[in-house]
């Protein structure tokens, strides 16, 4: 075999053996847990990471803030939240805030104040929420099973009602029914017309619920 063939063969070798590597790591394993961080804070502390999580804007709060009144929070889906300073989740076009729940990926350094972990942002990215599918009320109440944890979309008119324990909530009422939907960003009146996205969840009681509130559109009447 001369030299040139032996280099060939040697970079196909090479080739195969870092696409055996690539096509064994997932996406997650590219992303540090927000939850390893808050349990082991020490072994991140001044370091870089990158972080999938959802703008929880002030809820969800793991304390108070550690540098300013206007550190943010980055939540998963477990609702491990953690502190974030520096750059400001914002609408590239209009400059205002993320909406709630967006999916974010956040470049940062690990840092910590008074024993509580954060993040110091460098760079993060919107991810834009994949297109819902519209269902209606009943769909969700017929088959709570099925649908939970789903990201859907939902049609309807604003209502307010009592839970089973006397608290006040928020429903959404289409023409097969209601269902309870979780705090969102924004108040509206009685009687608005939303089209919102959300996901299928369980509340307190083993009812289905909305949560995690995107308004796409509202209509006040």
């Amino acid at each position: 075999m001369n030299k040139h063939g032996f280099y060939r063969r040697l970079m196909v070798i090479l080739a195969v053996y870092i696409c055996a590597i690539v096509g064994t790591a997932t996406a997650g394993e590219l992303f540090t847990p927000i939850a390893d961080i808050i349990k082991n804070p020490a072994a991140y502390l001044d370091k870089f990471v990158s972080v999938y999580g959802h703008y929880s804007g002030w809820k969800n709060a793991p304390g108070s803030p550690p540098v300013s009144r206007s550190d943010w929070v980055l939540c998963d889906e477990n609702n491990q939240a953690i502190y974030c300073t520096g750059t400001m989740p914002q609408d590239p076009d209009t400059g205002a805030p993320e909406t709630f729940w967006r999916p974010l990926t956040v470049l940062a350094t690990v840092k910590q104040a008074n024993g509580m972990p954060y993040l110091e942002v460098k760079q993060l990215r919107a991810i834009k929420s994949n297109i819902e599918k519209m269902v209606s009320v009943a769909q969700i109440l017929f088959s709570p099973i099925e649908m939970q944890g789903q990201h859907v979309g939902l049609l309807g008119v604003l209502a307010k009602g009592y839970g089973v324990k006397g608290e006040r909530l928020y429903l959404l009422a289409d023409p097969t029914g209601a269902i309870k939907i979780g705090r969102m960003p924004k108040l509206y009146p009685k009687g608005t017309i939303l089209h919102i996205r959300g996901t299928v969840k369980n509340d307190a009681d083993g009812l289905p619920m909305i949560d995690n509130i995107e308004i796409v559109s509202a209509k006040v009447n």
